[in-house]
């Protein structure tokens, strides 16, 4: 457990937060090991009145395809290319890993969209890619 204190337009909170699963955890399969998604988050003890006033966070986003590469995943971000979790003629399933970024100091995973056939990896590890650049091509499966 972590306590924590929170400062929102002025005011402060007091948090207790509880670290469920270290974000470099593994799991093998298909030829390629990759990170495990990071878990539902849980309802952490937050006390009632900063429940009352905390504004509930945004859904997640849904991955984009590209506009006019829908058969390519493009870097969301500019940053350095850490893990190619993929290969060529490697079989995905939608959200399975396909690279890791790293931009300033923090890993960002990005994730097959749909389930898939990887036809090419356009990049490698430690090759720098800005947002648009593609990382793999695809052929979609159904």
């Amino acid at each position: 457990m972590k306590k924590l204190r929170i400062t929102v337009e002025g005011k402060s909170y007091d948090v207790t937060v509880q670290v469920l699963e270290d974000d470099e955890a593994t799991v093998s399969g298909a030829g390629f090991v990759s990170p495990l998604p990071a878990p539902p988050p849980r309802a952490s003890a937050v006390t009632p009145s900063a429940a009352a006033s905390a504004a509930p966070a945004p859904p997640p986003a849904a991955p984009r395809m590209p506009v006019g590469q829908p058969d390519a995943i493009l870097a969301p971000i500019a940053g350095t290319v850490q893990k190619v979790f993929v290969q060529p003629g490697a079989s995905l399933e939608a959200q399975a890993p396909v690279v890791m970024l790293d931009a300033m100091k923090m890993d960002t995973y990005i994730y097959a969209p749909r389930a898939m056939t990887i036809t090419e990896v356009a990049v490698e590890v430690g090759a720098s890619v800005q947002v648009g650049d593609p990382l793999v091509r695809f052929t979609a499966r159904d």
